[in-house]
């Protein structure tokens, strides 16, 4: 029994030293390769739609954009008659039933419970009247 006391502490002896001539060496060997942190900086960046001028980095989302459209202001836009009677007919639809239940007189919380609960044409459904 002493003796296998012996031989496990001389193994873990060995290890210890082991250890300490692996740390001396790990030690040496990143002294000897020590550099300025200046000599690791890398800069990469390529140019954004073909502009030399303009470099970006692999984190801007300008880079995953084919095509990026000038931007023209809705005020100098014609818009098509086409497009008016579209937009005319979008309006109407959008604004029929509030013009209905302010006719009808509907109270506006009715209005609402009428359009959260139940489900079809809601702007009809509200038979409360304002007093």
């Amino acid at each position: 029994m002493w003796h296998e006391a012996r031989k496990h502490e001389r193994k873990l002896r060995g290890m210890m030293v082991d250890y300490k001539k692996r740390a001396e060496r790990r030690r040496e060997y990143y002294e000897k390769i020590k550099k300025d942190p200046a000599q690791f900086l890398q800069v990469h960046g390529r140019a954004c739609k073909g502009d030399t001028n303009n470099m970006i980095d692999r984190f801007d989302v300008r880079a995953h954009l084919d095509h990026i459209p000038d931007y023209t202001p809705p005020l100098l836009t014609t818009i098509s008659p086409e497009q008016e009677s579209d937009e005319r007919k979008c309006n109407y639809e959008r604004y029929r039933g509030l013009v209905q239940n302010d006719f009808a007189g509907s109270e506006w919380a009715a209005v609402w419970h009428g359009f959260a609960g139940v489900p079809g044409d809601w702007a009809m459904q509200t038979t409360v009247r304002r007093e």
